[in-house]
């Protein structure tokens, strides 16, 4: 496993910070959309898309004077603090990092830009310079590329069953220098922006580069071969290993497009190979394919990272936890000492079918901490440390939605399935190498029917709206993923809130503070922002991403971006079910002086069977505990629906108040949600109750499940912080 120093990270001084004091917060606030309060000044969203997009927005100005200035208003709301006077940094990451999240699942040079009639569509032939600089978006991930190429060459004569090296070399000299040399439209436009792709994931896909037997474009298939001096795979990553040899810039100075950072030995190998395969594979022949794939890559390209297995979905509970033991446990014990990374495809299913009845499966929230939790307590336990992660497609799949043509609601469901988990990975940035939300371009190649393209995309033509015609490419509604996001930057700030419903963020660029809320709940909330004593801003601004047109049936609903400017500090805000909120203000008071140092502690032990009445016991140790910080135990628990989630909890023989909430809705959901309970208990502690070892003790009323992982959450400071210590 290689040890990579993460892209984002900084050396900050620590410094002392006085006492705080909590900034009592009077005005008013909520948003209104009434016609008397709207402000005549531009509203930036009302750029963003085609002209359905215009109308779906407000812009709207609010001061003190127009409502309630009584301080009862802010009783019942969540509390919000944004600590402008700390510093967050989790292991060496201590800023908000675009190129690892604030993505697409393309490459500046694929096809897909330059598709159809440009001249008469957004951005004409300047469409991805023009997305990219106004968005600030990064690149990506191509499952293609090198399978074309892989169809275009020739079997070695010499050698059955592998590519014709002299014919990659031949192909990927005439590419790279083509790509320098061109100087039409396109050559100029992808060279100009081909610092956004210096991160780049290539993938094999099953066909034909699992050997058995399918044919390449040339009529030849890789080698079957499997012996201890030819191992099953060794073709298919000999392939692999020169395509990035030769296809790419390998050094500055050289001709070519920017080399990939990563490599998937194979895209979701076991869905098509095991799940749903009528003579399935082996599982232990796909890890150990995974072993040979990389070694071959790595003998040619010691600079790329490998990783695997990109599972599509990492149900670790399934089958009472058996599906961890035999795939996913099994991938890290076969290959995870060869992986310098571990791919996941991380989905909500909104609106999927089991069994011909309607369900609501969602990961977001409790169970994808479960799922990330459960992954990094076994790979701490196994390698001594968490291994990198690269998330390469996330959002939301829409089963029961797929075969219908274009429509703003679908759009709607993978916006707020990828707010609310770009947040989750975002609280893991010194892992999380690089999270791609799975929209793609145009992908014409995707398209179901004449009727039904292909569901993520970023454009559409004009003519797929109701009310519209024409052939022109337009944005989709997805686009306001990266309109909300657009300008944030910055040096993380600690922040918390009262209520694990409400994910917060918040970071400080030289000259304006960002914060962001997301709402896991299916309810609006509202919630008060709390500043230290005399860092409260005067004048705000807000763009909140909701799903608007309440009145009308819930498929015919539009998700809409509402800007917002209060002359004054408003008491509440509120924020609409699913919704993020972007609030920015120029900064206040000194710049950050104290400093958080965030790290997980895993127990020595994970996934320990729940017995009625039998004290669980955990060990957590070598904690580098401070005077000042936070402190949240983290309990991994996977149970059938009924059985107890709240067990009693001891620290340190000290009885702790265990929440009766988690983050994200009701997993149950009436019998239309999950299938089982599978999530993370998040219980606040006194940081003056951690010792440098540490013993907790769990024990339920009730047998069943597992208890799948535990770790407590530890920040330590150089000062006090603003945050309570009952906070998430």
């Amino acid at each position: 496993m290689l040890n990579r120093t993460h892209l984002s990270s900084r050396n900050r001084s620590a410094l002392a910070l006085t006492v705080l004091l909590t900034a009592g917060l009077q005005g008013c606030g909520g948003r209104s959309g009434d016609s008397d309060s709207a402000s005549s000044t531009s509203s930036s969203q009302q750029s963003v898309s085609s002209s359905s997009q215009t109308s779906a927005s407000s812009s709207s100005s609010m001061s003190a004077s127009s409502s309630s200035s009584s301080a009862a208003a802010s009783e019942g709301a969540t509390q919000v603090y944004i600590d402008s006077g700390v510093t967050r940094t989790v292991g060496d990451a201590d800023s908000f990092h675009r190129e690892a999240f604030i993505t697409l699942h393309a490459s500046h040079t694929e096809q897909d830009w330059w598709l159809g009639e440009n001249a008469e569509s957004v951005g004409g032939d300047n469409l991805m310079a023009e997305f990219v600089t106004k968005y600030d978006v990064y690149f990506g991930r191509d499952t293609g590329g090198m399978a074309w190429q892989l169809s275009q060459v020739p079997e070695d004569p010499e050698k059955p069953g592998y590519a014709d090296d002299e014919a990659i070399e031949s192909r990927g000299n005439d590419a790279t220098g083509w790509y320098s040399a061109r100087q039409d439209v396109r050559g100029p436009i992808q060279r100009a922006q081909e610092h956004r792709n210096q991160q780049m994931i290539v993938a094999a896909q099953q066909h034909p580069y699992w050997p058995n037997g399918t044919p390449t474009g040339q009529g030849w298939a890789f080698s079957q071969i499997d012996t201890p001096e030819e191992p099953l795979g060794t073709a298919t990553g000999q392939y692999m290993s020169q395509f990035l040899k030769h296809f790419f810039r390998q050094s500055e100075g050289e001709p070519g497009q920017p080399k990939p950072l990563y490599a998937e030995v194979m895209n979701e190998p076991l869905w098509e190979l095991v799940t749903v395969a009528e003579d399935p594979v082996d599982l232990t022949t796909i890890f150990e394919f995974h072993n040979t794939v990389a070694k071959e890559v790595r003998a040619l390209n010691p600079d790329v990272l490998l990783g695997g297995y990109t599972a599509a979905f990492p149900d670790f509970e399934k089958d009472n936890f058996n599906r961890w033991e035999e795939r996913d446990k099994h991938f890290l014990d076969v290959a995870g000492s060869n992986m310098d990374f571990i791919s996941l495809h991380l989905y909500d299913f909104p609106d999927f079918t089991d069994n011909g009845v309607p369900v609501k499966r969602y990961r977001k929230g409790a169970n994808m901490e479960a799922t990330l939790d459960m992954l990094n307590h076994y790979t701490d336990l196994s390698f001594g440390e968490e291994i990198p992660l690269i998330i390469s497609e996330y959002g939301a799949q829409v089963h029961r939605l797929r075969n219908e043509p274009w429509f703003p609601y679908r759009d709607w469901l993978t916006i707020n399935s990828i707010n609310s988990m770009m947040m989750a990975f975002m609280e893991r940035p010194h892992q999380v190498e690089k999270a791609l939300p799975f929209i793609t371009v145009k992908a014409e190649w995707g398209r179901i029917s004449p009727t039904v393209p292909y569901n993520f995309r970023l454009m559409r033509q004009q003519f797929e709206a109701e009310g519209e015609t024409g052939e022109e490419w337009v944005y989709t509604e997805l686009v306001k993923l990266y309109e909300l996001w657009k300008d944030v930057e910055g040096i993380r700030l600690d922040t918390a809130a009262n209520d694990p419903d409400l994910r917060v963020d918040a970071y400080r660029s030289d000259t304006e503070t960002f914060i962001i809320v997301n709402n896991l709940d299916f309810e609006a909330q509202e919630f008060a922002l709390n500043f230290r004593d005399g860092a409260a801003p005067a004048e705000i601004q807000t763009k909140q991403l909701f799903l608007g047109d309440q009145e009308l049936p819930l498929h015919d609903r539009t998700p809409m971006i509402e800007n917002q400017t209060y002359s004054e500090l408003p008491q509440t805000l509120t924020l609409e079910p699913e919704a993020t909120m972007v609030i920015r203000y120029s900064n206040t008071g000194n710049a950050p002086q104290g400093e958080l140092q965030e790290t997980n502690y895993y127990a020595n032990t994970y996934k320990q069977p729940i017995e009625s009445a039998q004290p669980i016991t955990f060990e957590v140790d070598d904690i580098n505990t401070s005077a000042e910080g936070f402190a949240i135990l983290r309990v991994g628990l996977g149970r059938e629906h009924g059985l107890s989630l709240q067990p009693e909890i001891t620290v340190n023989d000290e009885p702790v108040t265990v929440p009766t909430d988690w983050r994200g809705g009701d997993q149950y959901l009436d019998g239309k949600g999950r299938e089982s309970f599978f999530g993370v208990i998040e219980v606040p502690l006194p940081v003056e109750l951690i010792d440098v070892n540490n013993t907790v003790r769990i024990e339920f009323p009730d047998s069943g499940g597992y208890v799948s992982s535990l770790a407590i959450r530890y920040g330590a400071s150089t000062t006090a912080l603003l945050r309570p210590q009952t906070a998430f």
